[in-house]
């Protein structure tokens, strides 16, 4: 769905002039009588350029999703979200983010299997494998077909991503069925 007065930044849009100009000065290359240096140092510059501004463009993109899922995690839910709430929540929960998110489940309930190997990270193992049946709920929530809210999926994202998950506190055994009730409860529409 296109959203018209939401100006999204857009990483590889910002950058196609730029690789456009150093496409072009490639063609300096043709006239023999330039330095070879004239079209490859000019097309160097600009994809360059290109570059920086597509990173840019992907780091101000970053940024507006965080805000986004802010407002989704804390902001009441209305019929009447904005623009960006709405563009959020739909990337959220498309299909291909939702796969997504559920191949991360699947791989935190692997590295937790007492067959495996203690690693360097500091997922609290212990804890998570005796929760392993909600975090087994919340990947099939989240990778069935039923409808699931954008808040859940970014509570979620949070649990499996941020570094103050309660997967990865101290106090693991309290917060851990909380948490993972909390994102049930969160993923219903």
């Amino acid at each position: 769905m296109a959203y018209p007065t939401l100006d999204l930044p857009h990483p590889f849009r910002s950058a196609a002039p730029l690789v456009v100009l150093a496409l072009l000065a490639l063609l300096f290359e043709i006239d023999p009588a330039l330095p070879w240096l004239v079209g490859i140092g000019a097309a160097v510059c600009f994809a360059a350029a290109g570059l920086l501004r597509a990173v840019r463009a992907e780091i101000d993109l970053a940024a507006v999703r965080r805000t986004a899922d802010r407002l989704i995690v804390h902001e009441p839910c209305s019929l009447d979200a904005s623009e960006l709430i709405r563009w959020r929540t739909e990337e959220l929960t498309s299909r291909a983010a939702r796969d997504a998110l559920q191949r991360e489940l699947q791989r935190t309930l692997r590295a937790c299997d007492p067959r495996m190997l203690p690693s360097a990270s500091p997922l609290r193992r212990p804890v998570v494998r005796a929760n392993e049946d909600l975090l087994r709920r919340i990947g099939e929530r989240v990778g069935g077909t039923a409808p699931v809210s954008a808040r859940g999926i970014v509570l979620t994202r949070a649990l499996l991503r941020d570094a103050g998950s309660p997967l990865y506190a101290d106090d693991a055994a309290v917060l851990v069925p909380r948490a993972l009730a909390r994102v049930i409860s969160a993923l219903e529409p």
